[in-house]
């Protein structure tokens, strides 16, 4: 099992809606919890190729395993 950990996001009504939307198509998950966390995910995954993120930030979270 992967390790993890709970975050509480507060999120605009229509964000919700179309988290709610991508959920029932499929395309980002089977509900509105794993289209959010797909979508941030790759949001994370961008940051890190348009290097938002340096090679040092990743090594850093890696070793906190």
């Amino acid at each position: 099992m992967a390790d993890t950990k709970r975050l509480q996001v507060t999120l605009d009504r229509k964000t919700l809606d179309f988290l709610q939307i991508l959920g029932a198509k499929g395309t980002h998950g089977k509900d509105d919890k794993a289209a959010a966390r797909t979508l941030i995910e790759e949001g994370i995954r961008r940051a890190i190729q348009d290097e938002f993120l340096t090679a040092a930030d990743v090594t850093r979270v890696q070793g906190k395993k």
